[in-house]
């Protein structure tokens, strides 16, 4: 193929992201949980919403319509915790909205998690925070990054620094309490700072299989049954191309490879997960949802298109081609929930595909 056919052949594949990012919902979701019989979800305008799972219907649910939402989880127990921009963490019941933690200064809450001992860890500007302790933790080294950051000295000069602390956008626990923080930067790479929740201490192991500045995280997750963390890493950039890695003592070996594929059926690889029960692991792609099962050892061999939503994407800020539309996956109870940056809440079950009504 010549080089201009070629040209020609990328900006078509290129129109119909531009085209789909024109349009806008009126309400988006920044991220849910699910505890039976409801899903919890937080709008990105910081409002609460309560949906039920069997009829899809929205639930009410009570609470001081001041409170900015930020942040959302469950903790050990199954309780729903929601953060806020004012630093209160609030637990949800039947009796609506209890606090349970007014934070020394009113930070945002980015995010949630908690370890094995319900210990909540929270994300704040600039730091991982345990507010149990009252402690801090900012020097996360990085021996790549793909921004500099930069501190002051003597007054008036700077210098480019490793130590610090990056917002994560994707955030797990896994079952030895070690925290995991991914950041995506586009077609400049990504970045993994680990903290061990039970030793409260920073892990600047570095996993050398992952190539930072090749690495678009997605989505962190675990299979259930074993001591391995999977990351999916994705990006449209010119053309897609996605991985997922399988991580156990903090070596990675990749389970699915787009190398290993024919440049017209590369797979631009976002959100997974993967049902405990069976092993199966479900993909979003930008050619729709596929299923395969997890393999023990090896790579991936075969892959099932279970369904193709029709989504509107969004234009990736920080790449040449489009953002993951599908954001987070959550299989729970024969269904498969999927989280839309366009689309609501979508739930998958026996080839049906119902989306939640967000207006």
């Amino acid at each position: 193929m010549k080089m201009k056919d070629k040209m020609i052949l990328l900006l078509v594949c290129l129109i119909p992201s531009v085209i789909l990012a024109q349009t806008n919902t009126t309400v988006t979701i920044k991220d849910m949980v699910i505890k039976e019989p409801y899903i919890y979800a937080i709008e990105r305008e910081g409002r609460l919403r309560v949906w039920q799972i069997d009829t899809q219907k929205e639930a009410s649910i009570t609470y001081d319509t001041n409170c900015v939402f930020t942040a959302i989880a469950l903790d050990r127990n199954k309780n729903v915790v929601v953060g806020t921009k004012d630093g209160k963490l609030f637990s949800i019941s039947g009796n609506g909205l209890q606090l349970f933690k007014q934070l020394r200064k009113p930070y945002v809450i980015e995010h949630i998690v908690f370890n094995s001992q319900n210990h909540p860890y929270l994300v704040v500007p600039n730091a991982l925070y345990c507010p149990i302790t009252d402690s801090y933790w900012t020097d996360f080294y990085h021996d790549y990054s793909p921004m500099i950051v930069q501190k002051r000295y003597l007054f008036f000069f700077k210098k480019q620094i490793k130590t610090y602390f990056l917002s994560p956008s994707r955030i797990f626990v896994d079952n030895n309490d070690v925290i995991w923080m991914t950041s995506y930067y586009g077609e400049f790479g990504g970045s993994l700072q680990l903290f061990d929740s039970k030793e409260r201490k920073i892990i600047n192991t570095p996993i050398k299989e992952l190539k930072l500045g090749l690495f678009f995280p997605q989505s962190i997750f675990s299979d259930g049954k074993t001591d391995a963390i999977y990351i999916t890493s994705g990006i449209q950039h010119f053309v897609p191309s996605g991985d997922i890695f399988k991580i156990r003592n903090y070596t990675a070996e990749k389970i699915l490879d787009n190398e290993d594929r024919p440049h017209d059926e590369r797979l631009f690889i976002g959100a997974s997960t993967i049902d405990p029960t069976t092993q199966t692991l479900y993909i979003a792609t930008q050619k729709g949802i596929y299923k395969t099962p997890l393999p023990e050892n090896g790579r991936i061999t075969t892959m099932e298109i279970l369904f193709n939503p029709q989504l509107y994407w969004e234009r990736e800020p920080l790449a040449i081609g489009a953002k993951m539309a599908i954001e987070k996956l959550w299989f729970t109870d024969g269904k498969l929930f999927f989280l839309t940056s366009q689309n609501s809440i979508g739930v998958y079950q026996e080839g049906v595909v119902n989306y939640l009504n967000i207006q």
